[in-house]
């Protein structure tokens, strides 16, 4: 393969940045089909990168049948992850989807089974993970400074940012489109990250909360527009407690609208056996010759956007034939945790995922 011809599906807010990153990034890629069910944005981003009208799509079957393209990259509604993926696996397409890779751990499954049959490489664009200051200190870790990391705490907490303003109408505040709140929105990304700095170990059980505290009171603003209260069903607030198979934990909190000082908090915080650390902070503490310690990493940093440098991954892994970079079998186990959450905060115990 000469070149990955790449066609998008979905072309609301965050194509622009997949857009972005395929059209200045790997000089072996080239988007050259769209696809949406909504005509205007579909003009709009077709004009604005050049993607030539007999190349715009209304159905992403008819795409993936029309068009001559070696993967897809799916930027849609969660709702339709997995059924849009699945069918571009089936139609011998490789897969890069945006997060959740889908609302349902049976929806990922689904996936992964697709994916087995087509032999193609299905991944999940969490880009926080090829954020620079996040794989330098992946690689910190995986010198094994921090021993076993026993502990973490993962946040990502905003004080009024809630995304589901009417110009994006039910897509983030609605469970039937999008299969939750902040948990999928924003959680998915601190979560996934924490797992990946702790090596992915496997859940076995989850307790937490997930109720919906500020979102639908009129007095209320939020700093992103309003948005409609009378369809949001979802969660404004997370926290839970996730126990994994190797003995180790995790704290969980996400939120789109919760009163503390910070108008967006993120912190993820290891607590290894021979020291911890704390991203995006880049710090490090333990206790060297009877004192503790409290060390800075640095790193040269080029500043490259994660959404960008994912795209090359995945890019980098097609044309060399190499595994996917995000392995949809890790996302499963952020999904089942996700889902876990939910299912305890209903039943008001700690259950099994």
């Amino acid at each position: 393969m000469e070149k990955l011809r790449v066609g998008l599906a979905g072309c609301g807010g965050i194509s622009g940045v997949h857009l972005s990153g395929w059209d200045n990034m790997h000089p072996d890629c080239e988007v050259v089909a769209l696809c949406d069910i909504k005509e205007e944005a579909l003009k709009f981003r077709g004009e604005q990168y050049k993607v030539p009208a007999d190349q715009w799509y209304s159905d992403h079957r008819d795409m993936f049948e029309k068009a001559d393209i070696d993967a897809v990259d799916v930027c849609t509604p969660n709702r339709v992850h997995a059924e849009i993926s699945i069918n571009a696996l089936k139609a011998g397409k490789h897969v890069i989807c945006e997060k959740p890779l889908a609302p349902t751990p049976d929806e990922i499954r689904r996936m992964i089974a697709a994916r087995d049959e087509a032999g193609k490489i299905l991944m999940t664009a969490q880009h926080q993970r090829f954020m620079r200051s996040s794989q330098h200190l992946k690689a910190y870790i995986d010198t094994g400074a921090l021993g076993e990391v026993y502990y973490a705490r993962a946040h990502f907490l905003r004080r009024r940012f809630i995304p589901g303003h009417r110009a994006k109408g039910k897509s983030f505040i609605c469970k039937e489109y999008s299969g939750g709140g902040p948990c999928i929105d924003i959680g998915v990304h601190i979560l996934d990250l924490a797992l990946h700095f702790m090596g992915y170990p496997e859940p076995v059980s989850v307790s937490g909360i997930t109720p919906c505290k500020l979102g639908k009171r009129e007095d209320i603003r939020g700093w992103w527009g309003e948005w409609d209260r009378d369809i949001m069903d979802v969660e404004d607030f997370a926290a839970g407690f996730v126990r994994f198979k190797n003995g180790a934990a995790l704290s969980l909190e996400c939120s789109w609208l919760l009163n503390i000082r910070e108008k967006e908090y993120q912190k993820i915080t290891l607590c290894g056996t021979e020291a911890g650390a704390e991203w995006p902070q880049l710090t490090v503490h333990g206790e060297t010759a009877g004192s503790v310690t409290d060390t800075q990493l640095t790193f040269p940093d080029d500043r490259m956007d994660g959404h960008h440098v994912e795209l090359d991954a995945f890019a980098d892994a097609v044309f060399d034939g190499m595994p996917s970079p995000v392995p949809p079998e890790q996302s499963l186990n952020v999904q089942r945790i996700l889902d876990g959450l939910y299912r305890s905060y209903e039943a008001g115990r700690e259950v099994e995922v």
